[in-house]
């Protein structure tokens, strides 16, 4: 096959082109760069000659709204005209997770929104993918958002994948027929973009301060509130930022805390307890290393069949399991304690508890998710709490899932 790529020398469209070659077809790269401009159309026609496919990963850096809608509708126009006169069969274009639920006022993604309705009623048989953030934004954070010495980072709630996933996705769809839009795809894990981008520059040893910023309006609440995380239909892939991480640069940019000393069994935490993670079960595992890490003896266990769930429904359970698990650590000193994730048929339960042992003075104080509790109801669930059978404690909570 002959597969052009538009954008081809952008972080994604780098790696696009590399794996076309790869999968064994011819790769043809469009971009100023080439020579060839989307804008005014020069050089389209021509680069375009006895080609199958086109890719379409353009970009623009504006974040204006009414550039963003010219660029994509201008280069789209161009383009989509131009494969029509050359015969091309299929275009492949990649979006962005989560650009429908996010209000006027972010410019870039009602231009995404532009481009995906020419695309979706233009003349070329199409196929639609959209995805989260890559993990490579977490470097462009310093690239494009460095004021003298500080990163300003906006406050997001992100699902980030990585970009050699997001190419693998785009040839393997332009390899085949068009399919419109197809199973939006994102990484594995919900991280804060302020925590990433200040791993990333502590791994690859760039200055700058990350500074966290709450945009205002709408946009920057959706960015907040989990609008920009992955559905429950979406397909998740890849390696998790910290591994994509130390393959990049050797570190996994955490901040290095003092090892935990004990006595008589009984941890004592030099340093402050880990960060928790953001509010998601896909993090679940991270929370509970953390204070292990920290010198907590508590364990974790997940049973069934491990699942995305609807943004709301995924961040009350983690609540949950996060006060659960406050809970049960600080009604004993060097019991051990168990918490479990099990994916139901039709609901999520968290369970933790401890086993028989000495109570702190303060355990009856401690004796049920008082904050969780009012969310996990709104949600139709139920929480409980009381003795286990061999003298310990337990607290659970279950949260109704869609069939």
């Amino acid at each position: 096959m002959r597969i052009a790529i538009a954008g081809g020398t952008g972080t994604v469209g780098r790696l696009v082109t590399d794996l076309v070659r790869r999968h064994g077809h011819e790769p043809v790269v469009i971009s100023r760069s080439t020579g060839i401009d989307l804008l005014s159309g020069d050089g389209l026609d021509a680069v375009l000659a006895g080609v199958d496919a086109v890719i379409d990963v353009t970009s623009t850096a504006s974040m204006s709204a009414a550039a963003s809608i010219r660029f994509f509708e201008t280069a789209t126009r161009n383009l989509l005209a131009a494969e029509q006169r050359a015969g091309v069969r299929h275009h492949v274009v990649l979006s962005i997770i989560g650009i429908d639920s996010v209000e006027k006022g972010y410019g870039y993604y009602q231009g995404k929104r532009a481009q995906e309705h020419m695309v979706q009623t233009g003349p070329i048989p199409s196929s639609l993918l959209r995805a989260t953030q890559f993990h490579e934004f977490a470097r462009q954070m310093f690239e494009r958002m460095k004021v003298g010495p500080f990163v300003l980072v906006p406050t997001m709630r992100s699902q980030p994948i990585e970009a050699a996933e997001v190419a693998a996705r785009l040839v393997e769809l332009a390899e085949g027929v068009p399919a419109g839009r197809v199973t939006d795809i994102a990484g594995p894990r919900v991280e804060r973009m302020a925590d990433l981008a200040r791993r990333y520059g502590r791994a690859a040893g760039l200055p700058g301060r990350v500074v966290e910023l709450s945009l205002p309006g709408g946009s920057g609440r959706q960015m907040r509130d989990g609008s920009l995380l992955a559905g429950t239909s979406a397909q998740l892939r890849g390696q998790d930022f910290t591994t994509w991480l130390r393959q990049q640069t050797g570190s996994d940019g955490e901040a290095k805390a003092q090892r935990p000393m004990g006595v008589a069994g009984i941890p004592l935490v030099r340093a402050p307890l880990p960060q928790p993670p953001e509010p998601s079960l896909t993090n679940a595992r991270e929370l509970i290393a953390g204070l292990q890490t920290a010198g907590m003896p508590i364990t974790l266990t997940i049973d069934g069949d491990e699942r995305r769930l609807p943004v709301n429904i995924d961040e009350a359970a983690f609540r949950a399991l996060q006060e659960g698990v406050g809970l049960v650590l600080t009604r004993t000193r060097g019991v051990d304690a168990a918490a479990t994730v099990r994916y139901l048929a039709q609901a999520v339960e968290i369970e933790v508890s401890h086993g028989p042992g000495r109570v702190t003075p303060h355990a009856q104080l401690s004796a049920t998710l008082s904050r969780s509790r009012t969310e996990i109801r709104r949600l139709g669930g139920a929480v409980a709490s009381g003795p286990t059978a061999d003298g310990g404690f337990r607290v659970s909570a279950t949260i109704p899932t869609p069939g």
